[in-house]
């Protein structure tokens, strides 16, 4: 970091006291660059105001109520009986079905839609085309038929939640499908029935949580990774990209690889083994060579 730095053309770089005394440019010294970087960008590049129009190719229920400067899109649609925080923004495409509650200074993405009676929390912020509260995935077979089972629970998103593009929330069985305050989920995440995640929890792109798993505050999900269904994750936990997690962990613990969920000091072991198996034909013609010098007569089977 520090010789890209020395290489740099910039007329002025934010860094720490300790990288400052080693340049000769301009510094700006602050304690945590990158938290610092977030209100130079905001003041560089203003995020964008909703104007607090409301669309004449809008269909907003009689019973709808939308609070103060809620600013809606072309060919939005909110349903009877929702309520709409003040500043928030449904942009073009948006679907609210009926008795939605949305907090307040809120963003719901281009084409997204929200399901009846799900609620969601202020400040937030969802990318386009992510569906919030559609069925959970539920079947009961009798005599090789599926009977879908009635999904009657709903979805409960709390306070500064970030979702991606494509993400999928569904909706209860028979209770809630609950997401936690200051949670932050990447593109195409999916959140399955009746799951209740904590606080802080951060999912990369393309990862499942399957249904009625309880995910605790502060846990990291990395991407591509599998989360089976009915576990109970602790706080803290991380799950390395990749990771198929099939059981529930005693603690929280560092999960690498695709089979049940390894530890990373296990993985460790495993990928030497790994290894030793990618060079046993190696092996193996080294300890032929080394019999036929010895003398060693063996008798191979077919």
């Amino acid at each position: 970091m520090l010789i890209e730095a020395k290489k740099t053309l910039s007329s002025v770089i934010l860094t720490t006291e300790e990288l400052a005394k080693e340049l000769s440019i301009p510094c700006l010294v602050v304690s945590n660059p990158e938290l610092s970087l977030v209100e130079v960008l905001n003041v560089l590049y203003p995020p964008y105001v909703p104007s607090g129009k409301i669309s004449s190719t809008a269909s907003i229920h009689p019973t709808a109520k939308l609070g103060f400067g809620v600013t809606v899109g072309e060919f939005v649609v909110v349903g009877e009986n929702s309520v709409i925080g003040a500043n928030t923004y449904l942009e073009d495409g948006v679907k609210i079905s009926r008795n939605v509650i949305i907090g307040e200074n809120s963003r719901i993405g281009l084409n997204s839609s929200v399901q009846h009676g799900v609620v969601i929390g202020n400040r937030f912020i969802c990318s386009g085309n992510c569906s919030i509260g559609g069925d959970g995935f539920k079947f009961v077979t009798v005599n090789g038929k599926h009977h879908k089972i009635p999904q009657v629970g709903g979805v409960k998103i709390g306070d500064d939640v970030e979702i991606g593009s494509l993400c999928t929330i569904d909706r209860g069985g028979l209770e809630d499908t609950t997401i936690g305050d200051g949670c932050k989920f990447d593109n195409m995440v999916h959140v399955a029935h009746n799951c209740v995640l904590g606080k802080n929890i951060i999912i990369a792109g393309q990862s499942g949580v399957a249904g009625s798993t309880i995910v605790e505050d502060d846990v990291i999900i990395g991407g591509a990774c599998a989360v089976a269904d009915h576990l109970h994750v602790p706080a803290g936990t991380i799950l390395a990209g990749g990771t198929s997690l099939r059981n529930s962990p005693k603690k929280k613990e560092i999960f690498v690889g695709w089979d049940y969920g390894l530890t990373f000091p296990e993985f460790q072991k495993v990928r030497v083994n790994i290894h030793n198996l990618v060079n046993f034909q190696r092996w193996a013609k080294r300890i032929k060579e080394l019999e036929k010098y010895a003398g060693i007569k063996v008798e191979e089977k077919e």
